[in-house]
């Protein structure tokens, strides 16, 4: 896939989390000023925010396979040698990704057999509103460890190591 699309994608998805990001934070301001100051509640910002926060935790988490930025104890395999080491990397990235794939597969499923309910104050159809976030973030999840597969980013070393070699082609200090 060309780099333009998914440079693309990878802006789309930010921007959609810092929107969410500002929207939860917007929200909670207004709930708290109109509970607080005016001593008027909202009756429906308890319930939009935590359906923003069920999008923005998991939108996050498939932004993080991104980054390669997850939590990750690696004492034992840092033991293990090289050529098998990247092996066990290579194997770890495949399992998130089927697991990724497992979540679309059984969330679509979810969301379609929960259609009918709805949401409490807002009265939105909850299988849209709430249960779609585990299929789709994970959809993007999925793309973004197969992008990592393809590219053979395993771990942050892998990546390093590449931009430790561009930078000594083009002259650049190495960033990392």
């Amino acid at each position: 896939m060309s780099q333009k699309i998914t440079e693309r994608i990878d802006r789309m998805v930010d921007g959609l989390l810092m929107g969410i990001g500002a929207m939860l934070v917007v929200m909670v301001l207004l709930a708290v000023f109109f509970r607080y100051v005016l001593n008027q509640s909202l009756s429906w910002s308890d319930e939009l925010v935590r359906y923003l926060f069920v999008w923005f935790t998991l939108l996050g988490g498939a932004v993080v396979v991104r980054e390669r930025e997850h939590i990750r104890v690696d004492y034992f395999v840092a033991k293990i040698p090289l050529p098998f080491r990247r092996w066990i990397d290579m194997t770890m990235m495949l399992l998130v990704c089927a697991f990724h794939v497992m979540l679309v597969v059984l969330g679509a499923l979810w969301v379609w057999t929960t259609r009918g309910s709805y949401t409490s104050a807002l009265q939105w159809p909850l299988n849209l509103v709430f249960y779609a976030a585990l299929p789709l973030t994970s959809l993007i999840g999925a793309w973004y460890s197969v992008r990592r597969l393809l590219r053979s980013e395993f771990t942050e070393q892998d990546v390093v190591e590449e931009e430790c070699l561009a930078a000594e082609q083009g002259g650049d200090a190495c960033p990392s």
